[in-house]
């Protein structure tokens, strides 16, 4: 079956539809001929976007396949087929994200468990990382009250913006304001240490 890919995938205007079944609609409707075609066209833009957010790495294919398969899981829920192109971009850009997000939690896990950071395969970098979290730690009581408790629950008890807001009841926005003035001090502090 021949579809019209104009106006979905190379955002021509609606004139330069051939007039046929439109490729996204169909593939919406649980055509697999039509999921087959769209995946095929979608793979090396996706591919592309995500070696430009995230690298040539393999983080750029986890990401891509991560984004390609959110789109075809939830395709049925892309309202208008004419915004396709930015509606993959939208999921691209999350999908990298998520993948850094998740790539810091991994990191900042790994610096602070202590049997890991004692295993002599760490290197230097790692014990130069936990000599400077020891700095900050010990820098920390230094801070104004409302400083230090907001840094302890963020960066030291791992707790997200959301759950220190709840626990100091305040909002998310004053929990970000203070935990940047808490570092911003102690980075001044390490400065002038040295």
């Amino acid at each position: 079956m021949a579809y019209c890919e104009a106006r979905c995938l190379t955002a021509v205007p609606n004139e330069a539809c051939t007039g046929g079944e439109c490729l996204v609609e169909q593939a919406q409707r649980g055509d697999g001929e039509a999921r087959d075609r769209l995946f095929s066209l979608l793979a090396p833009a996706v591919t592309r976007q995500a070696q430009r957010l995230c690298g040539t790495g393999g983080m750029a294919q986890d990401v891509a396949q991560a984004a390609l398969v959110q789109v075809l899981e939830h395709l049925s829920e892309l309202r208008r087929p004419d915004r396709l192109g930015a509606w993959v971009r939208r999921i691209v850009i999350n999908a990298c994200r998520m993948e850094r997000r998740s790539q810091a939690a991994r990191s900042h896990k790994e610096e602070t468990c202590g049997e890991r950071a004692s295993a002599p395969d760490g290197g230097e970098q790692r014990l130069d990382a936990r000599r400077q979290l020891w700095r900050v730690l010990h820098a920390a009581p230094q801070l104004p009250p409302l400083l230090e408790e907001t840094f302890r629950l963020r960066v030291v008890e791992g707790l997200t913006t959301q759950q220190a807001a709840a626990r100091l009841g305040v909002s998310p926005e004053v929990i970000r304001a203070r935990l940047c003035r808490a570092r911003r001090r102690l980075r001044a502090a390490e400065d002038g240490g040295r």
